[in-house]
């Protein structure tokens, strides 16, 4: 992808059971959810200077995930957007959204 329209569009197909609520240019809102007892929203925040600089991800705040697990798991999507970020333009950059979703899909 060379666009945050790609990144996304390219991450909805391959992760068709993440629902996007909402997508812009700034920001974009999910859920996954295996179950109804399985189900986590994210917000991810594109920074200016996206995708030099890392996306930021929060995970909202409900029931299903609890506060040390929800601290825990923003902390290592955060992390994993970071490295990608730091990866050569050669190395696609504009895969952050895939790899936050590829991490939270095999961790629910």
């Amino acid at each position: 992808p060379s666009s945050i329209s790609e990144e996304i569009s390219n991450a909805k197909r391959l992760f068709p059971s993440v629902q996007v609520l909402t997508a812009t240019r700034s920001f974009l809102i999910a859920t996954y959810e295996r179950t109804p007892y399985t189900r986590i929203k994210t917000t991810l925040t594109f920074p200016d200077n996206y995708p030099s600089h890392p996306l930021i991800v929060n995970i909202d705040q409900d029931a299903v995930v609890p506060p040390g697990l929800k601290k825990k798991l923003e902390k290592e999507l955060n992390s994993l957007a970071a490295d990608k970020s730091a990866k050569s333009r050669d190395e696609q950059q504009f895969d952050q959204v895939r790899v936050v979703w590829e991490r939270l899909v095999s961790f629910v």
